[in-house]
């Protein structure tokens, strides 16, 4: 009986951990920009890059339009919408 719930403690142990790790640095941010551009930082998918730049782009009534990307910062031009 020990033995079974040594195995539970293990399997949450392992759980909790990939949890945690699926969670790491997968938020965007700010880098620079201006009423023409926004650079943003992201790791992981781009996706979660354009929530972050259509909130630059809105602040001059534009909607972001993804120009490049790289492994860590996605390049946006903010254009009229």
């Amino acid at each position: 009986m020990l033995f079974l719930h040594s195995g539970r403690r293990r399997a949450f142990a392992i759980a909790a951990l990939a949890l945690a790790l699926a969670s790491c640095n997968t938020r965007a941010f700010f880098r620079q920009g201006d009423a023409d551009s926004v650079e943003i930082g992201y790791a992981g998918d781009v996706e979660t890059a354009f929530p972050v730049a259509r909130k630059h782009c809105a602040r001059f009534e534009r909607v972001p339009q993804l120009v490049e990307s790289r492994i860590d910062t996605a390049y946006f031009n903010c254009i009229g919408g």
